[in-house]
């Protein structure tokens, strides 16, 4: 099967569950958050965005969510702001109460927002015990070991429960790579990656660049860390570079995506107005709707 073939296929399969009666595979989203552990009033567009993010986990696809931008007479107008953080909670939220997950999340993130991950679990979703996991060596070496001495005296788990004192653990990219040994030996059943447009794969960057610690990271977590299951957020509009799209996307679904050469030959066109773009054009801007989602609404330009 054609690289364009196989993206064609797997977004097909992916956006026929858009199209399905509401059931197993589509569950319909309680109307009152508090459903699902959450206390902020949701917005419509928030409310779609997460049917969207519990669709696409049901069917075990991995996925970007980001900010729509649309371009216009040459000026760029992006939407900021709607609530992408809200929405990746709720997603928690629901796994843990409506779907019977019982975590470990993952949530990494910059430095300079954790505070606010933290303020919004505590106001928007406190069901969901939060274990913020920075400080120095020796603050975070006494949290491994209340962890560790917590889990000692529990139980064996059943029906489901963790064992571990917290749902979400929430720590930067510095120290995902520096505590890696212990943070990769947990099984996390969902990861949020915050400011995913940092993350560069080996493929598609230089070393001329300076962004070795991107590319360390990439690594880190693509082959050392338990989560199979994946959220990518990003503040950069998603259609910015065909290179840093693929990265993000391979990221999530690398069997699905291939490698960037591929990608590249398959889309470098997709900006032109030549002869045949516009059929490549759509076929980009399907698998986006399948596999990446705006803040608002749908990705409808590249």
């Amino acid at each position: 099967m054609k690289y364009e073939e196989r993206l064609i296929a797997a977004a097909q399969l992916v956006i026929s569950a858009d199209e399905a009666p509401v059931g197993p595979g589509r569950p319909e989203i309680p109307s009152d958050p508090a459903e699902f552990g959450v206390t902020a009033e949701l917005k419509p567009h928030q409310v779609e965005g997460l049917a969207w993010l519990v669709r696409r986990y049901l069917l075990g696809v991995n996925v970007v969510l980001g900010d729509e931008v649309r371009i216009e007479c040459l000026r760029v107008f992006e939407q900021m702001g709607l609530g992408k953080t809200l929405q990746a909670i709720s997603l928690l939220g629901y796994l843990k109460t409506r779907l019977m997950n019982p975590g470990p999340y993952l949530v990494l993130c910059p430095l300079s927002v954790t505070e606010g991950w933290v303020s919004e679990f505590a106001k928007f979703c406190p069901v969901l015990r939060i274990l913020k996991y920075v400080g120095d060596k020796g603050f975070r070496c006494d949290l491994r070991r209340t962890v560790f001495e917590y889990v000692k005296q529990q139980s064996p788990p059943s029906n489901g429960q963790s064992v571990l004192p917290f749902d979400v653990l929430l720590t930067t990219y510095d120290l995902a790579l520096l505590d890696q040994d212990f943070l990769s030996q947990i099984p996390w059943q969902y990861a949020v990656i915050d400011e995913a447009q940092r993350l560069k794969n080996p493929d598609s960057i230089s070393w001329k660049s300076g962004l070795v610690f991107r590319w360390v990271l990439y690594k880190v977590l693509e082959q050392h860390f338990l989560m199979p299951r994946r959220l990518l957020m990003t503040g950069t509009p998603i259609q910015n570079n065909l290179s840093e799209l693929w990265a993000l996307m391979h990221f999530c679904m690398p069997m699905v995506f291939g490698d960037l050469e591929e990608f590249l030959s398959t889309f470098k066109g997709a900006k032109d107005d030549t002869i045949g773009i516009p059929a490549k054009k759509g076929v980009l801007v399907y698998f986006k709707e399948g596999f990446a989602r705006a803040s608002c609404t749908f990705i409808r330009n590249f």
